[in-house]
């Protein structure tokens, strides 16, 4: 909940603390849960929890939470009661704190860490993805997703394609496939499916989809299915799918909706329990995006596929979210 009201003695009191500007400092870059700054701050959680509060309190922060865990991130210029200028103010003076280095090497070590976990998993994971995954695709938005992609003839970047489970959906529409993910065991199996099914206008390219190797403006849509939750920063990513296609073009995301089961985190990796609709559209706006569609289907006809899942990643059918989709646009003089 975003503190609207000034208290001048709070607001200023808040930011008068050296470990506070820290947090400022760091929460201007990404979002980021108790834990991960307890672990780059070096201090305990009872004393980073007492200097959030304080941010908190002043209208400095927002917080929202998943489970157990607590998540915070600075509120925007927009947000903030106490003015853009003043917040701009105050963290171009946070950037001077003697321990940004320090922060910066054990964010970076972080946020490596969030990535890693999801890598390994799906290395481990990549000879049982095609059984996994019948469990949360929904016809209906599949669909939805072709149906954003046409006409045909598209110059298409598929990020996470994974196993390649959708890449014979989308070489139907005629487009001109790169399938990109991280894994290598992903990709492997991706190339042989494309052999299986004669695909021969698809090319391959393991990269970080937060870090993509391509030129701006080189795609006319990228198409993300059921990865953003399993990546250490969303907003990079789908800032990096922003940049690489051309004005005009689209951006496709599928993902699950906002929940609270705890389970897909440790059971399939999940870093982000979903994404709310006012979540992706805010974030579209940011990043130069005019959101042009958003769908949304649940999962209860799938319980059959749900069965033939390994034991403990079945769930009940009210333990599996709703899956969104959703469309941007990129303005004409997006950069």
């Amino acid at each position: 909940m975003v503190n609207r009201t000034v208290n001048p003695a709070e607001t200023f009191k808040a930011v008068g603390d050296p470990t506070r500007l820290r947090l400022l400092r760091l929460l201007s870059r990404t979002e980021l849960n108790v834990q991960e700054m307890v672990q780059i701050l070096g201090m305990s959680q009872p004393g980073v929890s007492k200097h959030l509060k304080v941010l908190l309190d002043a209208g400095w922060l927002i917080h929202r939470k998943e489970g157990t865990w607590s998540w915070y991130g600075l509120v925007s210029d927009v947000d903030f009661a106490g003015g853009p200028e003043f917040r701009r103010v105050v963290l171009e003076g946070a950037r001077l704190s003697p321990d940004a280095v320090a922060d910066d090497a054990v964010l970076q070590r972080v946020l490596a860490e969030r990535d890693r976990r999801s890598g390994a998993f799906f290395s481990d994971i990549a000879g049982s993805w095609d059984m996994i995954r019948p469990a949360f695709d929904h016809p209906d938005v599949q669909a939805g997703a072709v149906g954003a992609l046409v006409p045909p003839g598209l110059e298409l970047v598929d990020i996470g394609t994974g196993t390649g489970a959708l890449l014979p959906l989308l070489a139907a529409t005629g487009a001109r496939i790169t399938a990109v993910d991280a894994s290598a065991a992903m990709l492997t199996r991706a190339r042989g499916l494309c052999e299986r099914e004669g695909l021969n206008d698809v090319a391959f390219e393991q990269a970080d989809i937060q870090d993509l190797p391509f030129a701006d403006d080189r795609f006319d849509a990228a198409y993300c299915s059921m990865v953003l939750h399993h990546v250490a920063r969303p907003e990079r990513a789908l800032r990096e799918m922003t940049r690489v296609v051309k004005p005009g073009g689209k951006v496709v995301v599928m993902a699950f909706t906002r929940h609270n089961l705890v389970w897909l985190r440790e059971e399939l990796a999940h870093q982000w329990l979903g994404f709310s609709r006012d979540e992706m559209e805010d974030l579209f706006a940011r990043l130069g995006l005019r959101a042009a569609r958003y769908l949304e289907c649940g999962l209860s006809r799938l319980a059959a596929a749900r069965e033939k899942l390994p034991p403990g990643l079945r769930g009940r059918d009210e333990d599996w979210p709703d899956v969104f989709l959703t469309v941007g646009v990129k303005h004409e003089t997006s950069r």
